[in-house]
Protein backbone atom coordinates (compact mmCIF):
# COMPACT_ATOMS: atom_id res chain seq x y z
CA UNK A 1 0.00 0.00 0.00
CA UNK A 2 1.28 3.60 -1.14
CA UNK A 3 1.91 6.11 1.57
CA UNK A 4 -1.05 8.44 0.72
CA UNK A 5 -3.27 5.60 0.53
CA UNK A 6 -2.16 4.62 3.79
CA UNK A 7 -2.15 8.18 5.28
CA UNK A 8 -5.79 8.73 4.30
CA UNK A 9 -6.55 5.10 5.66
CA UNK A 10 -5.29 6.29 8.83
CA UNK A 11 -6.84 9.84 9.46
CA UNK A 12 -10.13 8.47 7.89
CA UNK A 13 -9.84 5.49 10.94
CA UNK A 14 -8.19 8.21 13.64
CA UNK A 15 -11.03 10.73 12.65
CA UNK A 16 -13.25 10.53 15.46
CA UNK A 17 -10.72 10.51 17.92
CA UNK A 18 -9.20 13.96 16.43
CA UNK A 19 -12.75 15.55 16.03
CA UNK A 20 -13.25 14.70 19.59
CA UNK A 21 -10.03 16.24 21.18
CA UNK A 22 -10.62 19.63 18.85
CA UNK A 23 -14.63 19.44 20.12
CA UNK A 24 -13.84 19.36 23.71
CA UNK A 25 -10.82 21.52 23.47
CA UNK A 26 -13.04 23.91 21.88
CA UNK A 27 -16.05 23.45 24.51
CA UNK A 28 -12.87 23.64 27.37
CA UNK A 29 -12.21 27.13 25.60
CA UNK A 30 -15.46 28.67 25.51
CA UNK A 31 -16.59 27.17 28.40
CA UNK A 32 -14.05 28.12 30.81
CA UNK A 33 -15.14 31.91 29.76
CA UNK A 34 -18.10 31.61 31.44
CA UNK A 35 -17.44 29.52 34.18
CA UNK A 36 -17.36 30.49 37.58
CA UNK A 37 -13.88 28.17 38.83
CA UNK A 38 -14.81 28.79 42.36
CA UNK A 39 -17.31 26.27 42.12
CA UNK A 40 -15.72 22.92 43.56
CA UNK A 41 -17.95 20.52 40.69
CA UNK A 42 -15.64 21.75 38.06
CA UNK A 43 -12.20 20.19 38.56
CA UNK A 44 -14.38 17.38 39.07
CA UNK A 45 -16.15 17.74 35.47
CA UNK A 46 -12.93 17.84 34.03
CA UNK A 47 -11.51 14.66 35.69
CA UNK A 48 -14.56 12.98 34.46
CA UNK A 49 -14.29 14.34 30.98
CA UNK A 50 -10.81 12.99 31.11
CA UNK A 51 -11.47 9.58 32.40
CA UNK A 52 -14.20 9.52 28.99
CA UNK A 53 -11.63 10.75 27.02
CA UNK A 54 -9.03 8.22 28.60
CA UNK A 55 -11.24 5.62 27.90
CA UNK A 56 -12.02 6.03 24.34
CA UNK A 57 -8.23 6.37 23.57
CA UNK A 58 -7.65 2.76 24.93
CA UNK A 59 -10.84 1.02 23.90
CA UNK A 60 -11.61 2.84 20.69
CA UNK A 61 -9.05 4.44 19.15
CA UNK A 62 -6.11 1.59 19.71
CA UNK A 63 -8.83 -0.91 17.83
CA UNK A 64 -8.78 1.49 15.21
CA UNK A 65 -4.76 2.20 15.06
CA UNK A 66 -4.53 -1.69 15.29
CA UNK A 67 -6.56 -2.00 11.96
CA UNK A 68 -4.46 0.45 10.50
CA UNK A 69 -1.39 -1.45 11.77
CA UNK A 70 -2.81 -5.03 9.88
CA UNK A 71 -2.35 -2.76 6.54
CA UNK A 72 0.77 -0.95 7.17
CA UNK A 73 3.89 -2.38 5.29
CA UNK A 74 6.69 -0.08 6.45
CA UNK A 75 8.31 1.61 9.43
CA UNK A 76 7.31 5.19 8.54
CA UNK A 77 3.82 4.11 8.12
CA UNK A 78 4.43 2.73 11.80
CA UNK A 79 5.97 6.18 12.72
CA UNK A 80 3.11 8.15 11.25
CA UNK A 81 0.25 6.78 13.44
CA UNK A 82 2.47 6.53 16.62
CA UNK A 83 3.27 10.12 15.95
CA UNK A 84 -0.38 11.27 15.04
CA UNK A 85 -1.99 9.63 18.71
CA UNK A 86 1.04 11.23 20.99
CA UNK A 87 0.33 14.78 19.62
CA UNK A 88 -3.33 13.74 20.27
CA UNK A 89 -3.09 12.85 23.80
CA UNK A 90 -0.60 15.17 24.44
CA UNK A 91 -2.52 18.33 23.38
CA UNK A 92 -5.87 16.78 25.22
CA UNK A 93 -4.10 16.36 28.58
CA UNK A 94 -2.43 20.24 27.99
CA UNK A 95 -6.33 20.97 27.95
CA UNK A 96 -7.09 19.20 30.77
CA UNK A 97 -4.31 20.53 33.04
CA UNK A 98 -5.21 23.99 31.84
CA UNK A 99 -8.84 23.40 32.80
CA UNK A 100 -7.91 22.34 36.25
CA UNK A 101 -5.63 25.56 36.53
CA UNK A 102 -8.28 27.26 35.43
CA UNK A 103 -10.58 26.18 37.95
CA UNK A 104 -7.88 26.02 40.74
CA UNK A 105 -4.82 28.08 40.17
CA UNK A 106 -2.87 25.55 42.64
CA UNK A 107 -3.60 22.37 41.04
CA UNK A 108 -0.03 22.48 40.51
CA UNK A 109 3.45 24.20 41.37
CA UNK A 110 5.12 26.17 38.72
CA UNK A 111 8.47 26.70 39.88
CA UNK A 112 10.26 29.47 38.37
CA UNK A 113 7.45 31.99 36.88
CA UNK A 114 7.27 34.87 39.06
CA UNK A 115 4.44 36.48 37.31
CA UNK A 116 1.99 33.34 37.27
CA UNK A 117 -0.94 35.58 38.36
CA UNK A 118 -0.47 37.55 35.09
CA UNK A 119 -0.63 34.47 33.36
CA UNK A 120 -3.51 34.20 30.59
CA UNK A 121 -5.49 30.68 29.10
CA UNK A 122 -2.93 30.46 26.48
CA UNK A 123 0.36 30.83 28.93
CA UNK A 124 -1.70 28.31 30.81
CA UNK A 125 -1.56 26.11 27.94
CA UNK A 126 1.81 26.65 26.67
CA UNK A 127 2.85 25.54 30.46
CA UNK A 128 0.78 22.52 30.19
CA UNK A 129 1.66 21.50 26.89
CA UNK A 130 5.55 21.32 27.63
CA UNK A 131 4.48 19.72 31.23
CA UNK A 132 2.03 17.31 29.02
CA UNK A 133 5.25 16.35 26.63
CA UNK A 134 7.64 16.15 29.72
CA UNK A 135 5.23 13.86 31.40
CA UNK A 136 4.16 11.85 28.70
CA UNK A 137 8.10 10.81 28.14
CA UNK A 138 8.02 10.11 31.66
CA UNK A 139 11.54 12.76 32.08
CA UNK A 140 9.42 14.85 34.93
CA UNK A 141 12.03 17.29 35.43
CA UNK A 142 10.08 18.90 38.58
CA UNK A 143 9.28 22.38 37.20
CA UNK A 144 5.56 21.74 37.17
CA UNK A 145 4.58 19.47 39.64
CA UNK A 146 0.79 18.17 40.63
CA UNK A 147 -0.15 19.88 44.22
CA UNK A 148 -3.93 18.59 44.17
CA UNK A 149 -5.83 15.28 44.13
CA UNK A 150 -7.04 16.12 40.88
CA UNK A 151 -4.03 17.42 39.25
CA UNK A 152 -2.75 14.09 40.81
CA UNK A 153 -5.12 11.84 38.51
CA UNK A 154 -5.19 13.57 35.51
CA UNK A 155 -1.28 13.24 35.72
CA UNK A 156 -1.40 9.42 36.80
CA UNK A 157 -4.11 8.92 33.34
CA UNK A 158 -1.58 10.74 31.39
CA UNK A 159 1.09 8.05 32.35
CA UNK A 160 -1.08 5.05 32.34
CA UNK A 161 -2.16 6.08 28.29
CA UNK A 162 1.55 7.04 27.41
CA UNK A 163 2.16 3.50 29.02
CA UNK A 164 -0.67 1.46 26.82
CA UNK A 165 0.53 3.73 24.09
CA UNK A 166 4.15 2.06 24.61
CA UNK A 167 3.49 -1.62 24.75
CA UNK A 168 0.82 -1.47 22.15
CA UNK A 169 4.07 0.49 20.18
CA UNK A 170 6.60 -2.33 20.87
CA UNK A 171 3.48 -4.98 20.09
CA UNK A 172 3.05 -4.10 16.85
CA UNK A 173 6.84 -2.83 15.85
CA UNK A 174 7.76 -6.63 16.14
CA UNK A 175 4.27 -7.65 14.13
CA UNK A 176 5.29 -5.37 11.17
CA UNK A 177 9.34 -6.24 11.25
CA UNK A 178 7.29 -10.07 11.05
CA UNK A 179 4.79 -8.98 8.38
CA UNK A 180 7.31 -7.56 6.28
CA UNK A 181 10.01 -10.64 6.76
CA UNK A 182 7.49 -12.92 5.66
CA UNK A 183 6.95 -10.80 2.42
Amino acid sequence: MNSGKFLNLLLKRLLPAIILVVIVAIVYVYLMQFVDHGLSWVTYLVIFLALIKTSYFTFFTFKQVNKSIKTCHSFGQLLWIFGLLVILIVFSYAADFTCLIASDRYSFQINGLNAINNFSYFDFLFETFYFSVVTFAAIGYGDIVPVTTPAKILVMMEIGQSFVLIVFGLSNINNIHTTIKNQ
